[in-house]
């Protein structure tokens, strides 16, 4: 089981922000992407229930078969 912090949410809010720049979505512009993280970071934490008192959540990722 791996536990998922903030700041592993954080991290992947930060490499989806790079990634929409370098794919030309949004500008990289520091008066606002930002925002688009915090943005992103917050809809994951709500996502996997993680929240600033707890500071993570455990999770288990199971592979499907077809």
């Amino acid at each position: 089981m791996k536990k998922v912090t903030t700041d592993d949410t954080r991290d992947v809010s930060i490499l989806l922000v790079r990634r929409l720049i370098d794919l030309g979505y949004i500008e990289d512009n520091d008066d606002y992407y930002f925002d688009i993280q915090d943005v992103i970071q917050d809809e994951i934490n709500d996502l996997l229930n993680i929240s600033g008192t707890d500071n993570f959540s455990e999770i288990i990722f199971k592979t499907i078969k077809q």
